[in-house]
């Protein structure tokens, strides 16, 4: 598992799926998001920091290649950013139009992956991967409203 820029790991992740709407052609779309379950640990200042709390992921930059391989299977949630040459980032596409779906309105806005309430977060499914995970995220949504209630055993 080679991310030596790395600055968050954990023993496990989980691939979290729900639905948004296209900011481009506003059909709704699925999207993806990868989180971390209580404990793992973010790096701050050159030195690990446990953090016993769930998080969300987000502006993910670089991810081990056993997980690039598993999110191949997800055709709207890829690279992006490599073919201007700007910072390639993990984002999600529309299945319908593949506009890109922004960070900012799935993890800084009301709904995608920042339910409003526990309706909400019961549209968003999550798939424990029990594997351990390093990865460069400039994004940390920590211990989302609901996330105890949205995990699965």
């Amino acid at each position: 598992m080679q991310v030596p820029d790395a600055n968050i790991r954990s023993s496990s992740y989980y691939i979290a799926e729900t639905q948004a709407q296209c900011p481009a052609c506003g059909r709704w779309t699925r999207v993806l998001a990868l989180a971390l379950p209580a404990p793992h640990e973010i790096l701050i200042e050159d030195e690990w920091q446990p953090a016993d709390v769930g998080a969300f992921l987000f502006y993910l930059t670089e991810l081990p290649e056993e997980v690039r391989h598993l999110l191949q299977t997800f055709s709207f949630f890829r690279l992006s950013g490599v073919e201007d040459a700007s910072d390639p980032c993990w984002a999600n596409h529309c299945e319908h139009c593949d506009a890109p779906v922004s960070d900012d309105e799935l993890h800084c806005e009301p709904g995608g992956f920042m339910p409003g309430h526990a309706d909400e977060a019961q549209t968003i499914s999550l798939i424990e991967v029990r594997q351990a995970f390093r990865a460069v995220a400039a994004g940390y949504a920590v211990d989302p409203e609901f996330f105890v209630h949205i995990a699965k055993p």
